[in-house]
């Protein structure tokens, strides 16, 4: 029985629900499979489908119009994108098999994806036995029936062919290909004929010492492997911990970072763009405002209060919280920072102890180094940005007059101003790598609600994504959204975003958290 013929068995035995926790499902599929039903790295991610939220999106959007393989090769892709993995294929399939045990797709579509991975939901794996040959001679697995790595236990390795052996006497073309051992799991007796003559014995002999030997070898390569400090340790996606990566988001790309304000404190959450869940990523109690995400989206940071305040960074797998700065440093209070492209540096507008703006300092990635590169009080916003070196800002020269807007080396050796082809009031300017394009809220005067536009790097090609009452845009992690506040015609505002293959239509992000919304984050910045 295939594997997704077997998940179905499960569904209708333990219910729809048998999906809902990961641990509880995972528990279930060790009790329920045979064991060679599934691969170790098959159960990690069937698991990982429903920890990491893959197939409650493929169910959401799905329940919400969209087609069964639109759906799953998007979620699927975001789903290896999650695992560390650049194989979504393999994603696809796990969702497919999931929806297809919940009744949600045919099995058409699970086969259409079964074919794209050419290994996956096989019925069982067992390594075929050394049977007898026409030759009295037994001899090994053709390479048709050679079992595959992927049927191999995790860190096993194929044994070498055995090498040909000095003066043994010729023998007849076999028609098949010539034995391979096989993979090392102890001595494998070869099947020996009733009758055989000397020279039968002396082949057999042979064959047992170079599968002996084809064993030690790869056992030796595995042990030596082990030692060398140069061998990688990156886990692939079918190694046991592969979910559990230490590379692994911690965010997933579909959440964006969002405040809620509830009597003047400001709690942030994660909220999923496509189902709208949504949890605390901050104590209650704490004013926790203008958060912002790593380019690994594992570390967070935010302003202890309005700012300019504390900045404060929380690594999201301990919860560790600690200030950036010094208190009593030149960023002893500051504003929202910004995290280069690689994760290496921030840049951020410092106010020091006495809270007055001083201009722009990088930093390293732990708020050490701290340098001054923009000594200029008139820097109005967070600055972002657009390469690993290089980072744009804005400055306000007259107050309530359009802000402008300039670039700026990341050692402050080379600043110069923008001319940035848009008219009104530009403000929250944010980059996107991917889709290599800036943001900016244009607005007819000094408010908050404008129209969303994007420019290249040089502030040109200017191009209208959507016109309406929108605040706080930032790009998705993907370049293929942009996330918004967006306002009704009772003035009521809401967590949005606007995907840029349909712009003219903005998704509302559905079951809010309480409060009122404050700035959000979805990609880096």
């Amino acid at each position: 029985m295939a594997l997704h013929h077997s998940l179905r068995d499960l569904v209708s035995v333990r219910g729809a629900g048998v999906v809902d926790e990961a641990e509880e499902f995972r528990g279930v599929l060790d009790d329920f499979l045979a064991e060679d039903e599934a691969t170790l790295g098959e159960l990690n991610l069937l698991v990982d489908a429903v920890r990491l939220g893959a197939l409650r999106r493929v169910l959401d959007v799905m329940d919400h119009g969209a087609a069964p393989q639109a759906a799953i090769r998007e979620a699927g892709a975001a789903l290896a994108r999650d695992r560390g993995t650049d194989d979504p294929t393999r994603s696809c399939w796990a969702l497919a098999s999931l929806g297809f045990a919940l009744g949600k797709v045919d099995e058409s579509t699970v086969r259409t994806f079964l074919g794209d991975t050419g290994t996956m939901s096989a019925p069982s794996r067992p390594v075929p036995p050394i049977a007898p040959a026409p030759d009295p001679v037994a001899t090994g697995p053709t390479t048709a029936e050679r079992p595959t790595t992927e049927a191999l236990p995790d860190g096993a390795a194929a044994a070498a062919p055995p090498a040909a052996q000095p003066g043994a006497a010729p023998s007849p073309a076999p028609p098949t290909a010539a034995p391979q051992p096989a993979p090392y799991a102890g001595p494998v007796p070869p099947v020996i004929p009733e009758q055989r003559s000397s020279r039968a014995g002396v082949y057999l002999l042979i064959l047992l010492v170079a599968l002996l030997l084809g064993g030690l070898i790869a056992t030796g390569i595995i042990l030596l492997r082990s030692d060398d400090p140069t061998a990688s340790d990156e886990p692939t996606s079918d190694a046991p911990d592969a979910g559990e990566s230490a590379a692994k988001a911690l965010v997933p790309r579909s959440a964006m970072l969002v405040p809620y304000v509830v009597d003047n404190i400001s709690r942030i959450y994660q909220v999923d763009t496509l189902t709208g869940e949504s949890e605390p990523m901050t104590s209650a109690g704490v004013d926790a405002r203008l958060p912002t995400i790593s380019p690994d989206r594992r570390t967070m940071t935010y302003q202890l209060g309005a700012p300019p305040s504390v900045v404060r960074s929380v690594d999201l797998e301990t919860g560790e919280e600690r200030d950036l700065f010094d208190a009593d440093g030149d960023c002893g209070t500051a504003g929202r920072p910004a995290w280069s492209p690689d994760g290496s540096r921030f840049a951020v507008v410092c106010s020091g102890i006495d809270k007055v703006v001083d201009g722009i300092w990088v930093a390293n990635a732990d708020g050490s180094g701290l340098t001054e590169v923009v000594p200029d009080p008139d820097v109005n916003g967070s600055p972002t940005w657009i390469s690993d070196t290089e980072f744009v800002f804005p400055i306000e020269e007259v107050e309530s007059a359009p802000l402008t807007f300039w670039k700026s080396d990341a050692d402050g050796s080379r600043i110069e101003q923008m001319d940035v082809e848009l008219d009104g009031f530009l403000s929250h300017a944010d980059w996107s790598p991917t889709a290599e394009r800036l943001i900016f809220l244009v607005s007819p005067d000094a408010e908050m609600e404008g129209a969303v536009w994007t420019v290249d790097v040089d502030g040109e090609d200017a191009e209208l994504v959507a016109d309406g009452s929108y605040a706080h845009p930032v790009w998705s992690p993907d370049g293929d959204a942009i996330g918004v506040t967006s306002y009704d015609e009772e003035g009521e505002e809401s967590l949005a975003y606007i995907p840029l293959d349909d712009p003219e239509n903005p998704v509302i992000v559905p079951d809010p958290p309480p409060g009122d919304i404050g700035v959000p984050v979805w990609g880096t910045r």
